[in-house]
């Protein structure tokens, strides 16, 4: 190797040293801001890119800005594109009334809209729609350089060689000696202008110099920025200019390289960023900082533009997409920020506060703000694969490599706060076994898990507790209860339980989740937390195994590390960290819960590996530790990760909510105001975000539609909702979105669906009339034909009256007079033979005629030939009665209204029982018949003074004309009377309801 490389090399070398301190330094004291943090190097920001592959339109970015609604804007050659963390959305001359496709400067204004900059014309975002401002309404020139919004609301636009004013909807122009790129407001209001080789002031309408064209040496002044400390930083074409308060001018360009600035940004920390043509950089003292790391090194980046967000999350825009560094829950340290290697085994905290890192190949690494110092075999590690760190409480460090375990003991400490001036001895203390895991127990003896079983020390005598077997005993972790018992775990036959001279082997039989164990941690609540391998985690309580899995929620089965911190638990695995609260453990195993809810951390939580159990399948002992400032170090496949909690979640804002789209019946629906919508399909469906930019896949949705659900829906991570077949009303939808942190935001929309023509009151009132006139018309109907049918019957009924007459009744009238004839001429001997019989025919015949005649009667019935029942009534009773000799007697009152024809049948049937009975059993010499109203019932009463008779023998004496008569009556929803004794006549009364 050359001299000069060789002194490039070591500078190199010294400059990562540099940095690495300073990152642990801060790391150690680490200050609040809502912003990236300034401690971390720049590649330790967690970054993501976008470009075409990843949906964006297109991946020359000129220009970022972000609105209130929360929404990041991004300038491209090929339109205007919108983000909001998940997807791309592009405003073209295609798709809008955008007049321009190549977009060259954007700035977002305090009433919510964005001014757009093309090279043809200025360009307003307001309210979903754009209004451009060409040079006939006032601009001066139409290619739009730079633009930004002053603290009372005027845009000032950079066109050409103007400089432009937009305030009340006029444009005052303001034009200078020289060609303007860069316009910029300070914290004192004062406008500064740069341009071709001035810098300038705008005071009282006029250009005042304050960097001459000589200053300048000809560079083109192509961006502007006034810090917190009222430093001017100006950004040329060739190089980086600071210019102080006093004027005192800093150049950088020519040490770090000629560069060309683009932009320049003060993030809410105070930390200047710069973009340039060598790439993004960040000032640090007098320095100009560019990233390092493999990340940069395989994706380079040149940006042209840098925006920070509301979250503090920095944004570049280059030829080649967007970029997004964003900081994260985790520290990650490599080979990039000053370690040895990427593969850290342990992690360990002496009782002074020093941080012990051991590595796969590089030895064991002694952390310091001050730098590094890193022992190997060369300084008498018996290896320089470190498996594990311990600690005596004499203070002497123990350590476990590959090939035997050593002791590292301080023989000249000069200050705690310089470690690295310490002077250190080391002594091997056993060879040729790996020493997974060794600690010292109460009674002062070591232990030592080993690749041959359990070993114990005294000094340097050496005696196997637990022996090799087949399969080995490969003890990988050690743990001490409170009561002094020494637990061991081994990589395929479970537990040892170790108290003096009694062990017991623990196993899945005996309800442990699984043989390979791999980490072992006794809590203050004398609970032994078990890392297992393809058993997740395990827990020994009150003498009895718990265990949780991840089917049961936790992020794998696989648990190479335990953490505690107290209230959680912190799992390394080989899918990431996973953080589970002790108490949600507790109430799991009390099934007072079903399902386990832990934090999980990944790529992008920092960590530059999910893998957090490296090496496990050669290595051991402490992948992890909780220091004594309360920070939590990993171990990863690639480097160190430093977790504090606090800082990190305290920056966290919440995310913006936002009601994209709302389609019904396939279109788009304004959601500027209450819509009111006459919907045919009754389909609608809404479209939500959330602006969340820092990590939007965290977000969790849930909705409502107030109006048809009572609670709300969760949706997970879904962004769309559906609706069908609602009703008329008014709906109000609300979508609430909440982060990780329980931070949440909610939006809603309202509106109103107005009723289909079958669902407004008059197509119901109208419906109704038709019902009610259909019924009404099948009503009228249905008695046409009853009264049709009635007539066709009557009409039967009268024929068959009329033939019966005319043939039946003459016949059996000859009959009965031929007989009489007979009688007349045959003397009257009474008691002869030839008389009986002949006085039996002619009673007989005069019996068929009568019944005959009755049969008629029936058949034609008055009642079937008019309705009114006085008449009815009137006219049969004096047939009934014709030649009888009997009196009648009627008092009839007509009823108030025209009765049913049965009614009118039932009646007269009643009427002519009770007086053929009067006729033929009670010799009665008068019949007196009334028919009356009373009290909405009708009364028929036909009473007799014959002989009389026993009612309760009525039916022994064969008169089953009653009950038919009381059948009748009953059929009309009424009841019947009879009242007689013998000797005193008969009466019967009838009393039916009238309808």
């Amino acid at each position: 190797m050359s001299l000069q490389k060789q002194v490039q090399a070591e500078r190199g070398q010294y400059l990562r040293c540099l940095e690495f301190a300073a990152a642990f330094f801060f790391v150690l004291f680490k200050p609040y801001a809502l912003a990236l943090d300034p401690t971390k190097s720049l590649g330790q920001y967690s970054r993501t890119v976008w470009t075409q592959a990843q949906g964006l339109y297109q991946d020359t970015i000129r220009a970022i800005a972000q609105t209130k609604d929360g929404y990041l804007w991004l300038a491209s050659d090929e339109g205007l594109i919108r983000f909001d963390g998940y997807q791309f959305v592009t405003f073209s001359k295609a798709n809008s009334d955008l007049q321009d496709n190549s977009i060259t400067a954007l700035a977002a204004s305090a009433d919510g809209s964005l001014w757009i900059g093309t090279r043809s014309s200025l360009v307003r975002y307001r309210d979903q729609q754009f209004q451009t401002y060409y040079t006939t309404p006032g601009l001066p020139e139409d290619f739009i350089y730079a633009l930004i919004e002053d603290h009372v609301g005027k845009l000032w636009s950079v066109s050409g060689s103007y400089l432009s004013r937009y305030q009340d909807g006029k444009f005052t122009n303001f034009t200078p000696a020289f060609s303007m790129r860069s316009v910029h407001e300070d914290r004192r209001h004062e406008l500064w202008i740069g341009g071709a080789g001035v810098l300038a002031r705008l005071v009282d309408g006029k250009f005042v110099p304050v960097i001459e064209s000589a200053a300048l040496d000809g560079e083109t002044v192509r961006t502007i920025l006034a810090d917190r400390h009222d430093n001017l930083w100006i950004g040329t074409d060739k190089e980086l200019i600071k210019r102080s308060p006093s004027g005192k001018i800093s150049r950088y360009g020519q040490r770090d390289g000629n560069l060309t600035v683009r932009a320049l940004l003060e993030d809410r920390d105070g930390n200047i960023w710069v973009a340039s043509s060598t790439g993004l950089g960040r000032i640090e003292g007098n320095r100009f900082v560019k990233p390092s790391g493999a990340g940069f090194q395989a994706e380079p980046l040149f940006p042209l533009c840098i925006f920070e967000d509301r979250e503090g999350n920095l944004w570049a825009g280059s030829t080649g997409g967007l970029n997004r560094f964003k900081d994260n829950a985790f520290t990650a340290y490599g080979i990039s920020e000053g370690l040895p290697s990427d593969e850290p085994t342990t992690v360990f905290q002496d009782h002074e506060g020093r941080v012990w890192v051991g590595f796969r190949e590089q030895g064991l690494m002694l952390f310091s703000p001050e730098g590094r110092r890193l022992f190997t075999q060369s300084d008498g590690l018996p290896d320089n694969e470190i498996l594990s760190v311990g600690e005596t409480r004499a203070g002497e460090l123990l350590i476990g490599t590959s090939s035997g375990l050593a002791r590292l003991r301080v023989i000249h400490s000069y200050s705690p706060h310089h470690p690295l001036a310490d002077q250190f001895v080391l002594d091997i203390l056993s060879t040729d076994k790996p020493a997974y895991d060794v600690l010292e127990d109460s009674a002062g003896s070591l232990w030592v898990a080993a690749a041959g079983g359990l070993i114990q020390l005294h000094g340097k005598e050496a005696r196997e507790v637990i022996v090799r077997s087949l399969p080995p005993n490969v003890v990988r972790t050690l743990a001490e209860g409170p009561d002094g018992v020494i637990w061991a775990g081994t990589t395929g036959k479970g537990l040892w339980r170790v108290d003096g001279g009694h062990k017991r082997l623990f196993t899945v039989a005996d309800g442990l989740s699984s043989d390979r164990i791999y980490a072992l941690n006794y809590d203050a609540d004398g609970t032994l937390w078990i890392g297992t391998f393809g058993g997740g985690l395990s827990a020994l309580r009150d003498g009895r195994f718990l265990r949780f899995t991840a089917r049961d929620g936790l992020l794998s089965d696989n648990i190479a590390n335990l953490i505690d911190d107290g209230d959680s638990l912190w799992l390394s695995t080989t899918l990431g960290i996973c953080r589970i609260a002790k108490q949600q453990l507790r109430d799991f195993a009390e099934n007072k819960r079903t399902f386990l809810e832990p934090v999980n951390y990944g790529i992008n939580d920092g960590l530059r590996s999910t893998h957090v159990a490296p090496n496990y399948r050669t290595v051991g002992g402490e992948g992890g530790i909780r220091a004594s400032d309360g920070q939590l170090w990993f171990t990863t496949r690639r480097g160190l990760a430093v977790f504090i909690s606090d800082d990190y979640r305290q920056r966290v804002l919440p995310p913006i909510v936002q009601v994209e789209n709302m389609i019904a019946d396939a279109r788009p629906v304004d959601l500027r105001s209450q819509a009111r919508l006459s919907l045919k399909s009754g389909q609608i469906e809404f479209r939500y975000t959330a602006i969340h930019l820092t990590a939007p896949e965290a977000l969790r949705y849930s909705y409502k539609l107030d109006g048809l659900d009572t609670e709300w829906v969760k949706a997970g991570a879904r962004r769309t909702v559906s609706y069908s077949n609602l009703r008329h009303g008014l709906y109000r939808f609300m979508v609430k979105a909440e982060s990780p942190d329980g931070l949440m935001d909610e939006k809603s929309f309202a509106f109103v669906l107005l009723p289909r023509f079958y669902e407004t009151m008059w197509f119901r009132l109208l419906s109704a009339v038709l019902l009610i006139a259909a019924l009404w018309a099948a009503y009228r109907l249905r008695v046409r034909q009853v009264r049709y049918r009635f007539e066709l019957v009557l009409q039967e009924r009268v024929r068959l009256a009329r033939e019966i007459h005319d043939t039946l009744a003459q016949d059996i009238f000859g009959v009965s007079t031929q007989l009489e004839a007979l009688a007349s001429q045959m003397p009257e001997e009474e008691g002869t033979p030839r008389r009986k019989h002949l006085d039996v025919a002619r009673r007989m015949a005069r019996h068929c005629l009568t019944e005959t005649r009755r049969a008629i009667m029936d058949l034609r019935s008055p009642a079937l030939e008019e309705r009114d029942l006085a008449t009815a009534l009137d006219s049969s009773a004096r047939t009934w009665l014709a030649g009888s000799g009997v009196e009648l007697d009627m008092e009839i009152a007509r009823p108030p209204s025209a009765l049913p024809r049965d009614m009118v049948q039932h009646l007269l049937r009643i009427a002519q029982e009770a007086v053929n009975n009067s006729l033929k059993y009670a010799g009665a010499g008068k019949i007196c018949i009334r028919l009356r109203v009373e009290a909405r019932n009708l009364c028929l009463q036909i009473a007799d003074d014959g002989r009389g008779f026993e009612p309760r023998n009525a039916v022994l004496d064969g008169h089953f004309g009653l009950i038919g008569m009381r059948e009748r009556a009953k059929r009309l929803g009424g009841e019947l009377r009879l009242s007689s004794r013998p000797g005193a006549g008969t009466c019967i009364d009838v009393v039916v309801p009238l309808l």
